[in-house]
């Protein structure tokens, strides 16, 4: 009896062992799926607020791409943040970037009182878009572009605004 449980146990730590192992090149292989941040703005599509679309290529120097959902607590915080610290933004354009609807988006704007400012800017976007330019990515994200367009820094999930402001 007890030669078949030590042989019932090696065979379940052998198995185990041998899951855990195969499965290691499949995590690499997903990695490798994950696109980089390239020194240029993503290949996106925005759809802006009276239905017309624009190319993120074409936005101006000095941009902040801020990656959110309305639903999120996270990104209601940064939200605050930003609200409270929009002087630190004066120098460049934030682009606040959803896939969800122009209602809960225009609600978000307006609960944070992000509205009726020149550098700040509502749009949509396509999942589809975000996955390929930036792959699975927590919210919110910010993307931080210098004034001659080139990628400066990326923070992923929730991020102290002090941080942000440093490399403004």
């Amino acid at each position: 009896m007890k030669k078949t449980l030590i042989v019932i146990g090696l065979v379940i730590v052998v198995a185990t062992g041998c899951f855990f192992f195969w499965r290691t090149p499949e995590k690499k292989e997903v990695a490798k799926l994950i696109p980089p941040i390239v020194n240029q703005f993503p290949s996106m599509t925005f759809i802006m607020t009276d239905g017309s679309f624009r190319s993120a290529k074409d936005l101006a120097d000095s941009s902040i791409l801020f990656l959110y959902f309305p639903d999120c607590d996270h990104c209601q915080r940064q939200a605050t943040e930003i609200s409270k610290n929009l002087k630190a933004f004066e120098k460049y354009s934030i682009w606040f970037i959803s896939t969800a609807t122009y209602q809960d988006i225009e609600k978000f704007a307006r609960a944070y009182k992000l509205i009726g400012y020149k550098n700040l800017h509502f749009v949509r976007t396509e999942t589809q878009d975000v996955v390929s330019n930036f792959g699975a990515i927590p919210t919110p994200s910010w993307y931080i572009y210098s004034d001659n367009k080139k990628f400066v820094k990326a923070f992923n999930g929730e991020t102290k605004i002090e941080e942000i402001i440093k490399v403004l």
